[in-house]
């Protein structure tokens, strides 16, 4: 299977934010959104922005001790989860969260351990550059909408 994928330079937080507000309405429930990137690269302002295109009114704060938050929207909701801390599938499954992945748009951070456990996912991978501009690569993996 030939993985395609493309690259967006953000300049800013707030393009970051922008280029998931665009993006978010082309997403449904049932999907999973992975990203993957070093801390402070870009995740939960992504997560903010896309929250901010499906007309979210909640506060989209990191999960990182929670684990999860979920976001209300007119039209789905948003599962926002930060795997930083779970080590093995076995834990994560055990969180009891994927029971809510079918009616959510589900955004994982520190999930690309665990991304070969679904079937399909979109991948955004975040890198920070030289010139503290971040390259957001996006990709998709299996699936018939991939």
């Amino acid at each position: 299977m030939t993985t395609k994928e493309f690259k967006i330079i953000s300049a800013s937080a707030e393009e970051t934010q922008k280029i998931a507000h665009k993006i978010a309405p082309f997403f449904r429930a049932g999907d999973i959104i992975v990203l993957d990137g070093d801390l402070g690269a870009g995740k939960s302002c992504f997560v903010k922005g896309f929250a901010q295109g499906l007309e979210s009114k909640d506060l989209v704060t990191s999960p990182t001790f929670s684990i999860a938050n979920f976001y209300r929207t007119p039209t789905v909701h948003i599962l926002h989860i930060d795997l930083y801390r779970i080590s093995t599938m076995e834990e994560f499954t055990d969180l009891g969260i994927m029971d809510y992945f079918d009616d959510s748009i589900v955004l994982i951070e520190w999930g690309k351990k665990f991304a070969d456990s679904f079937d399909s996912h979109f991948m955004v991978s975040f890198t920070i550059d030289d010139d503290h501009t971040r390259t957001l690569t996006f990709s998709a993996q299996g699936g018939e909408s991939c």
